[in-house]
């Protein structure tokens, strides 16, 4: 295993000692956890996809700003793919309680502020109230984040239309990100197109998105390319990494989120 990459500001956990983790938090007291999922992405994507995102964004964000980088969580709520082979989900509560003992853990050895880094839609409600609730229980500062500001990022660029507003998966997006970072994993001979029914029941019942797709594309996958990857990865990085470093300077909480 390579030797911890870091610099004064950021340090990746997963290969520091403790020693150093001891020295970084008590200068900076300021960490990142990458959330992911391990979830169906098509045919032509990992069930990693939304981990291997959400690590390689918490590098840079990092990297552009502050942060103790923690080994990326790979499961996440994906009650929808339940059952697609190869998913694993962990339920709700699981999901909330499992970030709690994270951020307890984190709290206790000296963190100030964290950044929940997720890359999986699915996350981001049930994080929502889990830091909602960790705000009455301990004296951490706690951002959850999940591409803010991508429908200015993709504005001019993005060859396809998501399938929702601000509801992608497994299409030009995704697709792209992953052929800039990981384009060995990528099979884009089997990337397809399709775009399922809109159902009022998708929102307001109990029916998953995996009833709906045939593929588990929601979107145009055959469209991606690396070079529009390269740049929307790092337009994301810097969208997050300048909340984050706002938030950090603001100690009141305050914080805008307009794209």
């Amino acid at each position: 295993m390579k030797r911890s990459r870091s610099s004064s500001r950021y340090l990746d956990a997963a290969t520091a000692t403790w020693q150093e983790v001891a020295a970084f938090l008590k200068k900076h007291r300021a960490a990142i956890l990458p959330l992911g999922a391990t979830e169906q992405h098509g045919p032509h994507l990992p069930l990693a996809t939304d981990t291997l995102l959400a690590e390689a964004l918490a590098r840079r964000v990092a990297q552009k700003s502050v942060g103790l980088v923690l080994p990326a969580l790979p499961f996440g709520y994906s009650w929808v793919w339940r059952d697609t082979p190869g998913t694993l989900t962990l339920s709700f509560d699981t999901f909330r309680a499992l970030i709690k003992d994270l951020a307890r853990s984190l709290h206790r050895t000296g963190c100030q502020s964290l950044l929940l880094l997720t890359a999986h839609g699915a996350n981001v409600q049930p994080l929502k109230y889990t830091v909602r609730e960790l705000a009455d229980e301990l004296p951490l500062r706690i951002l959850h984040l999940m591409y803010p500001g991508l429908s200015q990022i993709l504005q001019g660029t993005a060859e396809s239309e998501m399938w929702l507003p601000g509801n992608f998966h497994a299409e030009e997006f995704e697709t792209s990100l992953m052929l800039a970072l990981h384009p060995d994993l990528v099979r884009m001979d089997k990337a397809v197109r399709e775009y399922p029914p809109r159902s009022v029941l998708y929102e307001h019942s109990s029916l998953p998105m995996g009833a709906l797709s045939q593929s588990g594309v929601f979107g145009d996958a055959t469209v991606a390319s690396s070079e529009k990857g390269t740049v929307w990865l790092e337009a994301a990085a810097e969208k997050i990494a300048a909340i984050w470093r706002e938030f950090l300077k603001d100690k009141s909480g305050r914080i805008s989120l307009a794209d």
